[in-house]
């Protein structure tokens, strides 16, 4: 604590309070019932309320707790005392570090403060970047906002917090030496906007993209002399640069870049550099992403087209099969023998199970680009369409089929309905002996809710649990079940679609239960 010289008591003339009105400290003064009879310069800044209305109020009631009520013991025990106190701490009120004494008189009680700056600066510092922080995380969370719009937010919040006059995003072409101005934040009467083209060879961002690594230029001139002559410096007038490179996997896409026309007199804090970093990181992850999206679109219309081309390709043979196999059939059917008609009726059913798995395929394959709009859904009503389609299975099985009221999801109705069909299928067919007993729930997990459809009939190894929702995959001979081994690869694409997950559990004999998640419909209740 810093020592100070005694103080004249206030109460003892205006030539006191002309000395406490030219000190820095700030400096009240109470009587002997708490009451303030005087505030100097100082205390009146620091409260922000002028001395006329603080005069008279008692000094708990008119202080913040850091400098009144929460040094009460000490301020009474300088009274009781005679003799002076000191103490120190923060004040998070005020956003300051405190350095005080307490002076008995007399009359009353003269309390000095010496305001700790210093740790006021790195307060106020330290909510600045905690709000560009926070800034910056709203607009990266926020999925549903266009990228250049997210782009231009960031450029904003960078700018603001780091107090350059320019900043932007820019893509880059070396073979070309071309530079590309994508997103820029800067001065109204600026001459540069978005989509502006300029040689690679006379910005500092060369360097970045060289390099692959952040340049800090708090003078350029100074700096980097070999690089104050390009044009971008010595035309432009630019004196002062921080860049970060944006990678989209091995290749640098371009540079985060901030700039001033005047060199920085305080230099770019670490704090700084690596905020710039960090969102340059993200800028590259981001574009990373929607290449791979863009790439995997591109995939599923190939896909799609592909399924569609073997479809189409394969059905007309077929069709030529299985009408000669009926021509042969109706015209020499009395003449086949036993045995010729085993292998005719081998044939038939081999063409038949080829069209289901086509048709199984190109519905596998069109699930993302020919589903409906998602929209709310009311799952009981989808249960009813699927249990009239199921009527005549589920009378010829004896099977009891039953459910609670099931919730309303966001998704695509025939997509959902072809999923409950699927499943229902699955627990018919697989019952073993007994007659089928299946049971549908539903349960709210957060922002979605778990379906389950559970049966009691030969259930499933666990060992092959991830292995049955795989394309034309299956674990019994068609002799023992029929079936083309899409229908569970068919649940899982639909539930994907809808940003969900399917999953098993079950043992050997004692039935499955299938669980799958569906979007909850925004604003209704659990």
């Amino acid at each position: 604590m810093v020592e100070r010289p005694e103080l004249p008591e206030p109460h003892d003339g205006d030539a006191a309070l002309a000395a406490y009105g030219r000190i820095t400290d700030a400096v009240f003064a109470v009587d002997d019932e708490w009451r303030l009879t005087f505030c100097n310069e100082r205390i009146e800044r620091l409260l922000e309320r002028p001395e006329a209305e603080l005069l008279g109020t008692v000094v708990w009631d008119a202080v913040p707790n850091a400098i009144g009520s929460a040094r009460r013991d000490e301020y009474e025990r300088a009274m009781r005392t005679r003799e002076p106190v000191s103490f120190e701490g923060v004040s998070e009120l005020l956003a300051v570090g405190l350095d005080g004494r307490a002076y008995p008189s007399e009359t009353g009680l003269t309390v000095s403060i010496r305001i700790d700056t210093e740790h006021s600066r790195r307060t106020t510092q330290i909510r600045e970047r905690e709000r560009a922080l926070q800034d910056a995380y709203e607009v990266i969370a926020a999925p549903d906002r266009q990228f250049s719009d997210q782009i231009e937010s960031l450029l904003s919040v960078v700018r603001d917090t780091i107090g350059t006059d320019y900043a932007t995003l820019s893509r880059v072409h070396e073979d070309a030496d071309e530079y590309i101005f994508e997103a820029v934040d800067a001065p109204s009467d600026a001459d540069l906007t978005a989509g502006d083209v300029v040689s690679l060879s006379t910005t500092n961002c060369e360097r970045v993209v060289d390099t692959g690594q952040t340049l800090v230029l708090e003078d350029v001139e100074a700096d980097a002399p070999d690089l104050a002559d390009r044009a971008g410096n010595a035309e432009w007038g630019i004196s002062s640069y921080l860049g970060t490179p944006v990678s989209v996997g091995d290749d640098v896409y371009g540079t985060f870049c901030f700039y001033d026309m005047e060199a920085r007199v305080e230099g770019f804090s670490d704090w700084e550099v690596t905020f710039v970093e960090l969102l340059g990181n993200w800028m590259g992850a981001e574009l990373e992403r929607r290449e791979y999206e863009r790439e995997l679109e591109a995939s599923n219309e190939r896909l799609e087209q592909f399924a569609y081309t073997v479809s189409h390709d394969l059905k007309e043979p077929l069709r030529m099969v299985s009408s000669y196999l009926s021509l042969i059939e109706n015209r020499y059917g009395d003449e086949l023998d036993t045995e010729g008609e085993e292998f005719l009726d081998y044939a038939v059913d081999g063409a038949e199970r080829m069209r289901t798995m086509i048709d199984g395929l190109l519905a596998y394959s069109r699930v993302e680009t020919r589903g409906d709009p998602f929209e709310p859904v009311a799952l009981d009503a989808v249960l009813e369409d699927v249990r009239s389609d199921l009527r005549l299975r589920l009378e010829e099985t004896d099977a009891t089929l039953s459910s609670e009221s099931l919730p309303r999801v966001e998704g695509d109705p025939d997509q959902l309905r072809q999923v409950l069909q699927n499943l229902l299928s699955n627990a018919l067919a697989y019952s073993g002996d007994e007659s089928p007993r299946i049971d549908i729930t539903a349960q709210r997990d957060g922002s979605q809710w778990i379906v389950s459809v559970a049966d009691d009939g030969i259930g499933i190894d666990p060992d092959d649990e991830e292995r049955i929702f795989e394309v034309f995959e299956r674990l019994h001979s068609r002799e023992e079940h029929a079936g083309t081994g899409i229908g569970l690869a068919l649940c899982r694409r639909i539930v994907e679609r809808h940003d969900g997950e399917i999953w098993v559990d079950t043992e050997p004999g004692e039935g499955a239960t299938f669980r799958f998640t569906l979007p909850a419909v925004d604003g209704d209740e659990a």
